[in-house]
């Protein structure tokens, strides 16, 4: 993931997000490790944005850490001067120097790490710092989803800021989709433009397998997004839900 998007947007991120049920993908998650018999205590959220996703772990009382390459999401992030741990680490080079019960990345992040190696590195990073029997919980956008331009959609509602329309291309060949968007929002109660070009890439069900047999996890599970079954090749966005093996020398 390149640290030049969630620039700008970053302090309104939250606004341009209002409506999204994070209560809702925490039980999701919540229903996943009931489903394998796993009971979490702490957690860390890689790639936590402006830290929605842990604060509502950590009110559920959770021990929770939270990483970003972005320093603008994660200063958004410790503005909540709550009881959650907000760092500013690329997750390819994570150092918390203590490991979890439960990992995390959602809201496609993994999708941003467009560099095969640099996710590889990433998903290993991940693993050093869950326990062995701990599980590591992500979701990605599928390849069908950028190919059929699901990121292109607008807000253009009068009064409810930010503004935004969103525009994607998708390379077949690079499996790179390439996301314009343009930002209206409200400084000091006048309007103003800017853009961000924002970057994912998509990655196959058995590429992401293979990063994690490479950690040292085993796939428990590839499921249809906040379903229970197997995804269909129209799935728009799965979950992974991977367990931890020991007796792996880390690096």
């Amino acid at each position: 993931m390149s640290n030049d998007q969630f620039t700008e947007i970053a302090p309104y991120y939250d606004d341009l997000m209002m409506g999204v049920p994070y209560g809702f993908w925490v039980d999701y998650v919540e229903a996943l490790l009931e489903r394998v018999q796993f009971t979490a205590h702490s957690v860390l959220d890689a790639a936590c944005g402006t830290g929605n996703v842990s604060e509502v772990f950590s009110g559920r009382g959770y021990d929770v850490v939270g990483t970003d390459i972005s320093e603008g999401m994660i200063e958004a992030a410790n503005a909540k001067n709550s009881s959650v741990t907000y760092l500013v680490q690329d997750m390819a080079e994570l150092n918390l120097d203590r490991k979890f019960d439960l990992a995390i990345s959602l809201f496609d992040s993994l999708n941003y790490i467009i560099d095969v190696d640099h996710l590889g590195k990433a998903i290993k990073r991940v693993g050093e710092h869950v326990v062995d029997g701990g599980y590591f919980i992500f979701d990605v956008n599928t390849i069908y989803a950028l190919a059929h331009h699901f990121f292109d959609q607008a807000n253009l509602a009068p009064g409810r800021y930010p503004h935004y329309i969103w525009s994607s291309e998708y390379d077949h060949q690079t499996r790179i989709c390439t996301v314009n968007m343009t930002f209206e929002v409200l400084d000091n109660g006048e309007p103003r433009q800017f853009k961000e070009v924002h970057l994912q890439r998509g990655h196959s069900l058995e590429e992401l397998e293979q990063m994690l047999i490479d950690a040292g996890f085993v796939t428990v599970e590839i499921l249809h997004a906040y379903r229970f079954r197997k995804p269909t090749r129209r799935s728009d966005r799965v979950f992974f839900v991977a367990r931890k093996e020991g007796s792996r020398k880390e690096v």
